[in-house]
């Protein structure tokens, strides 16, 4: 049998990563990569030294290699990398972000299997450039939902048989029904308060402000309910500071406090078991794993009809879809949660049995091994400036 089509060979996979910042697209990279050595395969991964990945590769027990990926076009790092895949011959370059797939463009050129990840929506206009690199940069595509997939085929052009969608996914080892008293502990939220949950990194699309617009008004009817902003800035602290000064401007004078500013958190299984229900009100958003987690720990969701999101809740199933950015429509669907039981008890019903039957991550890590195998396979390999 030829070894590039026996399913059982273990794979030498060579990630990349251009990006320096830490974020959900460099959390999931490293879930890929754990997933992946567990199953018995080799990861690598090649980023900047700086990189905020770089130290939590590490000590997720992932071969991190240094390679300067400033630019596009780097030649002290397209030397490195050059180096380290003769050194190494990894079966698959595995490209995440802009700057590493210029990199990984030239190996495709030479025969070397490709494979690209999306974790956004592509701009309605781009560079001939960026659409070539799309079309002929890689032998396949992996979007991380199918809005993105169906993006890529209708505004470039790419082939619909290139890509493959690999949604997020939950460890159900990890996120499961339990206490969660100790996160309540944390803070003095009573056990019997609804408890409310924003778990996102402060960027203003992610809709922070929506959510304690939303808090405000359902503590006029529920004055009992509790609200937990969980995550930290990315890079600056100007959303930190508008979040606190709505706090101290709508909240002021309510005591016990209401809401709670968390800062990061790593136990956010913990988190996940303690809310009554997530909340994931994104004015734009790809997928995110916090749905997963919330769904696998058996709690309901309200969610942004934008993006991928619709793409796991399903309005009135798993949860509550409402429109982006309307504090209203957030607010009545939270006191939906507080004022039905049963309705918040079927949605993380509904939502548990989606996350055991489809959302586990070993059958997402399946199709990445899958895409990474289509693209090793032996066979003619995309042409560079033929049609995708």
């Amino acid at each position: 049998m030829d070894p590039d089509r026996d399913p059982s060979r273990p794979l030498s996979i060579l990630m990349l990563e251009s990006s320096r910042h830490w974020g959900g697209q460099e959390d999931r990279l490293i879930r890929e990569a754990r997933w992946l050595r567990r199953q018995g395969h080799r990861v690598m991964l090649a980023c900047n030294e700086d990189a905020a990945i770089a130290p939590r590769a590490r000590a997720a027990g992932v071969d991190v290699r240094p390679v300067p990926m400033r630019a596009n076009v780097d030649v002290p790092g397209l030397l490195r990398l050059a180096a380290l895949v003769r050194a190494e011959k990894p079966d698959v370059l595995h490209a995440h972000s802009s700057k590493d797939a210029w990199f990984a463009f030239w190996f495709h050129g030479r025969g070397i299997p490709v494979v690209r990840s999306r974790h956004m929506t592509l701009p309605d206009t781009m560079r001939r450039g960026r659409r070539f690199i799309y079309r002929h940069g890689c032998r396949r595509l992996i979007a991380s939902a199918q809005f993105i997939a169906d993006n890529m085929r209708d505004s470039i052009g790419v082939a619909p048989d290139r890509i493959d969608v690999i949604g997020e996914c939950v460890d159900p080892g990890e996120f499961h029904p339990g206490d969660g008293s100790a996160f309540r502990g944390d803070f003095g939220i009573p056990s019997a308060a609804p408890l409310f949950g924003i778990v996102a990194m402060l960027r203003g699309e992610k809709g922070h402000r929506t959510f304690l617009h939303a808090a405000r008004e359902v503590l006029r009817s529920h004055p009992e309910a509790r609200f937990a902003v969980v995550g930290g800035p990315v890079a600056t602290n100007s959303i930190e500071l508008e979040l606190r000064d709505i706090l101290r401007r709508q909240f002021a004078g309510i005591e016990p406090a209401p809401v709670v500013m968390t800062g990061f958190r790593e136990d956010i299984a913990g988190v996940m078991r303690a809310i009554d229900c997530l909340v994931v009100p994104s004015a734009e958003e790809a997928q995110t794993l916090v749905i997963p987690q919330a769904f696998a720990t058996r709690k309901p969701v309200i969610g942004s009809r934008v993006g991928g999101i619709p793409e796991l809740v399903g309005d009135g199933v798993t949860g509550l879809l409402i429109p982006a950015q309307d504090a209203s429509a957030l607010a009545a669907a939270m006191k939906k949660i507080i004022n039905d039981p049963g309705l918040a008890g079927g949605l993380a019903q509904a939502g548990y049995e989606l996350a055991l039957r489809e959302l586990s991550i070993d059958t997402k890590m399946g199709l990445l091994v899958e895409s990474y195998r289509k693209a090793t396979a032996t066979g003619p390999r995309h042409p560079i400036g033929a049609s995708p």
